[in-house]
């Protein structure tokens, strides 16, 4: 099993609260970090079908996309990539690597305002193909996926164990959800009572519950884990980002916070996922009567840093001047 450490931050500190970070950012490099949990269920289903062609659903800059196809080249399997935009973007941030790694001629591009019918697209391409195929949503949310989310949870009573300590208060970024998802069910299922913060990076609390929903009946009907419903959601906490609200958009608070992180803990985090959570987790735990053990999932991201270079450095700038 996938096992990362964790560590205390400096980056929040307050009186009564134990405030640490779990590294699943240093479980892989061009793989990242949560995601790396998901992709053991996925790939052993994969291998099991004899799956050759995987069709993958996402955006250009993708964090799903770049790490997966890296995985699917290796095992063999043709990745094709049917991606958000009316054509392609720049060739830098992820979409950089993504393009080492698929050729041309295996992107297809969907636009915006089709982009509601892309898994039925992506379907029916899948159909046509000669051998064996799999159609890949956006973030692997899928149930394939969901053995392998399952160990978040699992790996952080191993943390407890080897700290000798129990978490009051969870905090972790949902994109698609799944690692949030599998968090929450994997705690259930060990009966492990926690406050989880989640914060909803793209859509809102109900389309969070409803995806929920639809892995906790999975459980069920095929494992037969009873969970009862009201017990599933209680201690569960809903945000949305402090600041950069639409997902994928940044500002200078964010590289600004990026840049503080980076000095107070030694640690890189992206201006998408990571940063924006630990920004949130700051504000929440100091503004409220958040005290006990806390930790704060950080999930990996840090290649996306490539395609922030300018803003970056933009804002290093700022904070030199300041300090001259």
């Amino acid at each position: 099993m996938l096992h990362s450490r964790i560590h205390p931050l400096k980056f929040i500190t307050k009186p009564a609260a134990q405030i640490y970070i779990k590294r699943d950012d240093e479980l892989g490099f061009g793989v990242t970090g949560t995601k790396l949990r998901k992709y053991q269920s996925l790939l052993h289903y994969i291998k099991t079908q004899a799956i050759k062609h995987a069709v993958l659903i996402g955006g250009a800059y993708s964090n799903n996309i770049v790490s997966l196809s890296q995985l699917l080249i290796e095992q063999g399997v043709v990745p094709h990539l049917f991606l958000r935009g009316d054509k392609p973007p720049a060739h830098k941030g992820n979409f950089l690597l993504t393009s080492l790694l698929v050729p041309t001629k295996h992107i297809y591009w969907i636009k915006r305002d089709e982009w509601e019918d892309v898994e039925n697209r992506a379907k029916a391409f899948a159909e046509k193909l000669p051998e064996a195929s799999l159609v890949i949503p956006e973030g692997a949310c899928m149930v394939e996926s969901l053995p392998g989310a399952l160990s978040l949870g699992t790996d952080i009573l191993r943390n407890e164990q080897e700290h000798d300590l129990l978490f009051d208060h969870i905090f972790i970024e949902a994109g698609t959800g799944l690692a949030a998802i599998g968090l929450i069910l994997g705690f259930k299922i060990y009966r492990k009572t926690v406050q989880i913060h989640i914060l909803l990076l793209a859509g809102h609390e109900a389309e969070f519950l409803k995806k929920l929903e639809s892995f906790h009946q999975y459980l069920f009907f095929n494992y037969q884990v009873k969970i009862e419903w009201d017990e599933l959601i209680q201690g569960l906490h809903f945000y949305h980002p402090n600041t950069a609200v639409s997902f994928g958009t940044t500002n200078k608070q964010v590289f600004d916070a990026i840049i503080q992180i980076a000095r107070h803990d030694g640690i890189l985090t992206d201006p998408i996922y990571s940063a924006k959570l630990l920004m949130m987790a700051k504000h929440t735990i100091l503004t409220s009567d958040i005290v006990g053990n806390i930790l704060i999932i950080h999930s990996g991201g840090g290649l996306a840093l490539m395609g922030f270079q300018e803003q970056l450095a933009s804002q290093l700038q700022c904070i030199i001047e300041k300090s001259s």
